[in-house]
Order: structure tokens, then C-alpha cells, then sequence
């Protein structure tokens, strides 16, 4: 393999090493097994688009359930701990799975906080910035949700100004900077 094919393959990787989705942080992980140490098994929710300011029309849609299940559609805040007032577990809307098992619902994203598991006195406060991690839940009644017997974590949908990542230029940067230097080698080679 020349230098140059080298090179090439590694500014690849760290490309799509830097462009693929982040993990879900500890927080998260922490909430779905920290109940009974249980897993979801079913499939994550498809959040569009990932990333927007408050009022953002969005569209989330998965599948998995029995037909007819009632469902709460919820987020959880992913920064500080996944600490809003407590746990920072967002109610976004309630669905009920079709007769296939699927369900598809577009929202608005809110402004204010307001928990799936209830609480008492917390006031309006604003949503924070930052990325939420989208659920589907098997309950009717919100304050019976549990996030074992739910899906994976979607997402995340990240509430902010819808801007580029830092990352995508860093990456964006390394992919010209590797084919900068491909051409570099190539014609040094050919010089000789």
C-alpha cells in the first residue's frame, strides 16, 4: 500500500469516525437499565430533522409495538446529567401504534419544560439547549411510563439554532487537508 493510499484511508476514517452519530450519553444508558436492569429490544424512533430551534416542526416515527398500543412520546435531556429540575424527561405528544405495530407523529418542539413523570411545582422554565434523546412508550396514563418496556434511544434531536456542527468543519478540514497532501506525495513521486 503506498503512502499516499495510507493517508487517504486514514483521513477516511477519522472522517467518518468524527460524521457518525454520538453515543447517547451515561445518563441515558443509566435510565432504561437503571429501573430493572432491562434493555429495550425495540428499534429506536426516527427523529426529522435532528437538530433545530424551539417551535421546529418535527416528525417521529418507528414501529415494534402490539397494534392498538397506547403510546407517550417523550424525550430525555442528554446534558447536565440528564437533569432538568430533576430528571429532564420532556412530554412531547401521545400516539397509538396501527395495526401493524407502527406509529408516525409530528409535533412542534416545545418551549417550556414539562416531565412525563410529573412533578410538583416546578414553575415554567425554559428547555435548555442541547441534545434530546427521543423515546416511545407503552403507557396511557404519563405517570405509569417506564423506559424499560420502551424503544431504544432516537435521535437525538438537538435544540438549538440549526447551524453546522463544529465537528462536520473539523471533519470537512481533514478530508481537504488528506487530499491536499495525496496530491502532494503524488506529485512528488512523479517529479522523480
Amino acid at each position: 500500500m503506498t503512502m499516499a493510499m495510507q493517508l487517504s484511508a486514514l483521513v477516511v476514517a477519522a472522517t467518518a469516525a468524527l460524521l457518525s452519530p454520538a453515543a447517547p450519553p451515561r445518563c441515558i444508558a443509566g435510565l432504561i437499565s437503571g429501573e430493572s436492569g432491562a434493555r429495550p429490544h425495540i428499534r429506536a424512533p426516527l427523529v426529522t430533522p435532528g437538530r433545530g430551534p424551539t417551535g421546529t416542526a418535527l416528525t417521529i416515527r418507528g414501529g415494534g409495538f402490539r397494534p392498538g398500543t397506547r403510546l407517550t412520546i417523550a424525550a430525555v435531556y442528554g446534558g447536565n446529567g440528564c437533569v432538568i429540575e430533576g430528571l429532564g424527561d420532556q412530554y412531547l405528544t401521545s400516539a397509538r401504534a396501527d395495526g401493524r405495530g407502527s406509529y408516525a407523529v409530528s409535533i412542534h418542539w416545545p418551549s417550556t419544560f414539562d416531565p412525563v413523570l410529573g412533578r410538583n411545582e416546578i414553575g415554567t422554565r425554559a428547555l435548555p439547549r442541547g441534545a434530546y434523546y427521543v423515546f416511545a412508550l407503552p403507557c396511557g396514563v404519563r405517570a405509569a411510563c417506564s423506559f424499560t418496556s420502551g424503544t431504544q434511544p432516537g435521535g437525538p434531536f438537538v435544540l438549538g439554532q440549526a447551524r453546522a456542527s463544529p465537528v462536520v468543519w473539523i471533519a470537512a478540514g481533514l478530508a481537504a487537508a488528506g487530499a491536499l497532501l495525496g496530491v502532494l506525495i503524488v506529485r512528488r513521486r512523479a517529479a522523480r
